[in-house]
């Protein structure tokens, strides 16, 4: 491999063939990139499976690198239903999803703790604030999301919440009243909130 690198380099070849998993480890430049199908046989489970939109992301990078060359061409060869997946891929950028639902436990945490939130209803009006929120409304199925009406949001969100002041409260991080609407911080969450733990 190194010396098939070092005569490329030197362009002593000048067409190199490699499998996507050797694309990942070459680290040099390519004026042109032609990428032969997107799919792989897994033998496994007896089919062609599409290469992850990162390795075909990767293989494109190696086209014109700045340093190297004013311009690079990549070239994906694909079948015809997939055409405008690609197209829309290259032309069009994919949305950037929220992963606060993952993380909410320590976020609500952190905000109770903080002061900022104190009630239930302090944590769903939080949550209108966040980028989630505004995913939420655009891509509710990601998030598993099935109602997308505005009373169907709202009642997503109460439950996220729910789910996550419970678990919180189970774990001895905060406190909720008797009537389960106000939230107070005990020391445990104290001590997660400030040192950062899960």
């Amino acid at each position: 491999r190194v010396a098939v690198e070092r005569l490329f380099l030197e362009q002593s070849i000048m067409v190199l063939v490699c499998t996507s998993t050797l694309a990942w480890g070459v680290n040099f430049p390519a004026h042109l990139v032609v990428i032969k199908g997107t799919e792989y046989y897994d033998a496994k489970s007896r089919r062609y499976i599409d290469f992850p939109v990162t390795d075909v992301l990767q293989m494109m990078g190696r086209a014109g690198r700045p340093q190297f060359d004013q311009e690079g061409i990549a070239v994906i060869l694909v079948h015809e239903p997939k055409k405008t997946f690609y197209k829309k891929f290259l032309y069009e950028p994919f949305p950037v999803e929220s992963c606060l639902p993952e993380q909410l436990h320590d976020h609500l945490n952190a905000e109770i703790v903080s002061g900022t939130i104190s009630s239930k209803q302090d944590a769903v009006d939080f949550l209108t604030w966040t980028y989630f929120y505004r995913r939420l409304n655009k891509n509710p199925a990601y998030y598993g999301q099935k109602d997308d009406t505005a009373n169907g949001v709202s009642d997503f969100l109460s439950e996220l919440i729910e789910a996550s002041v419970t678990d919180l409260e189970h774990a001895g991080c905060i406190e909720v009243d008797e009537e389960g609407l106000k939230l107070a911080p005990l020391t445990l969450g104290r001590v997660a909130s400030y040192y950062y733990l899960k």
